[in-house]
């Protein structure tokens, strides 16, 4: 029996913008980046690693991509394959929204802000979970696909693939095949099965592809280099003046800017991204920021104690810096800001080591009060 789930809300997003002057500027260099991906250059090595299996499908859609992603023990996954991909084949959409077929052995959960709706395996434990997200759609396609995929290939210690291999991905679902496609109806879905190793809190991150979104804190996303060139970017409304020694980074899609920054032997990165308003409440994602750094969630009522407000043209923007607890190895700190401006939330934010972000508040602050539309 095919059921309807209300979208609740988005994720949230970051991404880069470059602002404003200084009295005093530091000069930065731009940090040399590891080329290849995997455990030891990315978040999961913050933490120790376990075997994980990940069944991970796009939907494209306009205006959003639908993400319906499963990830857990090898064999807990392995035993889900078939419902889940029968699952997938029963996804259709109506007036934007997905409808499907729950299997036989899994349940409907109340979705959350975080999510449009979550299915669980019925009696599964730990608790083996399949959560539905909508996300703004990327103008490119296969920029959006490759991003993604390769960011969920990162996040269980894989390398990337090329589009000549997203391209000539198979047609015959298997557990073993890592990229394949299955038709929904009179859509096409694309999908990973994938078996590597993970950190204990994958979700630390944010949930979409590198390409969309900021990078783990303290490693920013590679800038312009022969081996990784620049992303052209979709003309973009915002304007914005660029500190002095912010070194360009990777944007493009949802990205609408990104700079990386280094001082020493420490790096950060600065990204700005939009994301429908509708789906972008505004406690959420300072909760979900202040998660990333290993703080707990605050209430409606201690948010004004714990933000700022901050001008940026005739808009105002909620400004929050958030250092992690010293325990934490290594340290994390963000410095973040979101506006509203007519049916679009905009993520400014700086990802780092706590040292960085305190030697960067300012600019960023006047960055981010730097912040034009036309």
């Amino acid at each position: 029996m095919k059921q309807i789930f209300p979208v609740l809300m988005t994720l949230l997003l970051f991404i880069p913008a470059g602002c404003s002057k200084q009295e005093e500027i530091t000069s930065y260099t731009v940090p040399k980046t590891d080329s290849g991906l995997g455990p030891a250059g990315s978040d999961s090595a913050m933490a120790p690693a376990k075997d994980v299996r990940m069944l991970a499908a796009i939907l494209p859609d306009s205006p959003q991509y639908w993400f319906f992603k499963m990830t857990g023990a090898p064999e807990q996954v392995q035993a889900e394959f078939e419902p889940f991909v029968q699952f997938l084949k029963s996804v259709s959409l109506k007036d934007g929204k997905p409808e499907w077929k729950v299997p036989e052995n899994w349940e409907q959960l109340p979705g959350n802000s975080m999510r449009f709706a979550t299915l669980k395996v019925k009696g599964s434990d730990p608790a083996v979970e399949l959560s539905v997200m909508p996300l703004p759609a990327n103008s490119d396609l296969n920029e959006a696909l490759l991003s993604n995929i390769n960011r969920w290939r990162d996040q269980v210690g894989l390398g990337n693939i090329t589009e000549a291999q997203l391209k000539a991905a198979s047609d015959t679902p298997a557990l073993d095949t890592e990229l394949f496609t299955v038709k929904a109806g009179d859509q096409t879905m694309t999908v990973v099965s994938l078996k590597g190793k993970m950190a204990a809190n994958p979700m630390g991150r944010a949930p979409f592809a590198s390409g969309m979104m900021g990078g783990g804190a303290g490693r920013p996303a590679p800038g312009p280099s022969p081996a990784n060139p620049p992303v052209a970017a979709a003309p973009s409304p915002v304007k914005f003046e660029t500190p002095e020694g912010w070194k360009p980074g990777r944007s493009g899609g949802m990205r609408k800017a990104a700079f990386n920054i280094t001082a020493g032997d420490e790096t950060g990165e600065v990204t700005i991204i939009d994301l429908s308003k509708e789906y972008s409440p505004l406690l959420p994602n300072i909760n979900r920021w202040r998660d990333q750094v290993g703080l707990k969630d605050i209430t409606e009522a201690e948010l004004p104690k714990e933000s700022e407000q901050l001008k940026a043209g005739d808009l105002e923007a909620t400004y929050v810096k958030l250092i992690g607890p010293e325990t934490s190895k290594p340290a994390k700190a963000i410095l973040g800001a979101i506006l509203y401006r007519d049916n679009l939330a905009w993520f400014v934010k700086f990802t780092g080591p706590p040292k960085l972000a305190e030697q960067e508040q300012d600019r960023f602050k006047q960055f981010v009060q730097s912040i034009r539309f036309e």
